[in-house]
């Protein structure tokens, strides 16, 4: 397997180009790292130290640019930090731009804590269109173990204070959730509770950077069992959720297997834009932008892509792994993402132990809940996974409700 000598970028352990023609594809997401402030401390949290730095109004602008010169036709624009609402100003100057240069061109969002929305902000993001998920791990004990002020003081209270308006005005917003080997005990009531807080969606992952003991995967085992029960028994009373960890894995039996850039299409149709404007493969690598960081970018805003550094990130990416060719699971796990081993292992075609590990275990569990259910002709399991017009119908449904 080869490895990052020193000296080297990420993108350098390869020098080949993309499979087939070559052709890369037009921006389709980009992550627009608004600061690289925050007003929490989240102990996982992968954006390197906090400052004071932030993109100024003429790198805001110029990104918007450049992004609809390399989107073609529609771009989707992920406002990110740091906490992006420490720059709430920037944000709507950003959507009040792209209206006037290409109005329906670009749609937005935002990552978020939630802590700093009151109903002001919520009025204009939602007169803007400006959708987000939130970031919320459980219940309040679970979710403050992880995500804190500098002060040490949870923020559960903050980040749920304003639920019911965010739902009533976007049910289908999502939670985001990360699992950490000191919240695994409490995953399954965790989970129970935000959609307990009426949450329809939860997108769930483990913090693959943290160190787990075969205990700590033992737990994490039981929990998703618990999940699994949970889970069945809302199908069966037709109650519509969405659980990342078993809808993703799920759809990769019953629709398809992941294919390259399905999951992570990094540097491909999937950038990321630092305070100062250098553009990187992914979040993942902005970092502080410091020059730990910037030998990976792919790239600014000023003066365009590096072609030969985007097409060798994305030709590493795409590249078959070693550690992947024979196994079972090829084509239904994590492996696929390209971010996720960099961030575990410091190169993005070598995966973490932990991702096989998690998904060993975690298999079994989904394609047990899988069969146990379609065995049973549940109906709405049926629909969602195997009904091409179920993400139409279900809608409608809602809008009648």
């Amino acid at each position: 397997m080869p490895r990052v000598r020193q000296g080297e970028t990420a993108v350098d352990q390869f020098d080949v180009s993309p499979p087939g023609t070559g052709q890369l594809s037009p921006v389709r997401f980009a992550a627009l790292c608004l600061t690289h402030n925050c007003n929490l401390r989240c102990r996982y949290c992968y954006a390197g130290p906090k400052s004071n730095r932030a993109m100024d109004p003429t790198t805001l602008r110029t990104s918007i640019d450049f992004l609809l010169v390399n989107s073609g036709t529609k771009c989707t624009i992920t406002f990110l930090g740091g906490e992006p609402l420490l720059q709430f100003e920037l944000l709507m100057e950003a959507v009040r731009y792209a209206g006037e240069v290409a109005p329906g061109q670009l749609a937005f969002r935002m990552s978020t804590n939630g802590t700093l929305l009151d109903s002001e902000k919520l009025t204009l993001l939602a007169e803007n269109n400006v959708t987000f998920v939130l970031s919320v791990d459980g219940h309040p004990s679970q979710h403050d173990r992880n995500r804190f002020y500098e002060s040490g003081t949870g923020s559960y209270v903050a980040t749920l204070s304003h639920v019911r308006e965010i739902l009533t005005w976007n049910p289908y917003t999502i939670a985001v959730s990360v699992v950490a080997p000191n919240t695994g005990p409490d995953l399954a009531e965790g989970v129970q509770h935000l959609f307990g807080q009426s949450f329809r969606y939860v997108l769930q992952t483990l913090d693959f950077s943290a160190t787990w003991t075969r205990r700590d995967l033992t737990i994490l085992e039981r929990q998703y069992r618990a999940v699994a029960a949970f889970y069945a028994q809302q199908l069966r009373r037709n109650n519509k959720i969405y659980y990342s960890p078993f809808d993703e894995r799920i759809r990769t039996w019953a629709v398809r297997p992941y294919k390259n850039g399905d999951l992570c299409d990094m540097a491909n149709s999937q950038i990321a834009i630092a305070p100062s404007g250098r553009i990187y493969p992914c979040v993942q690598f902005v970092g502080s932008d410091g020059q730990g960081e910037i030998k990976n970018a792919i790239g600014d805003v000023f003066s365009g892509f590096v072609p030969d550094a985007r097409k060798k990130c994305v030709a590493l990416n795409y590249e078959e792994k070693e550690s992947c060719r024979d196994c079972a699971l090829l084509g239904r796990c994590m492996s696929y993402c390209g971010c996720v081993n960099f961030r575990g292992t410091g190169h993005i075609n070598q995966v973490p132990p932990i991702v096989c590990e998690h998904e060993r275990l975690l298999m079994p569990i989904v394609d047990d809940l899988a069969e146990q259910l379609w065995n049973d002709g549940v109906s709405l399991f049926e629909r969602k996974f195997y009904e091409k017009t179920y993400p139409i119908s279900s809608f409608v449904e809602d809008c009648m409700v």
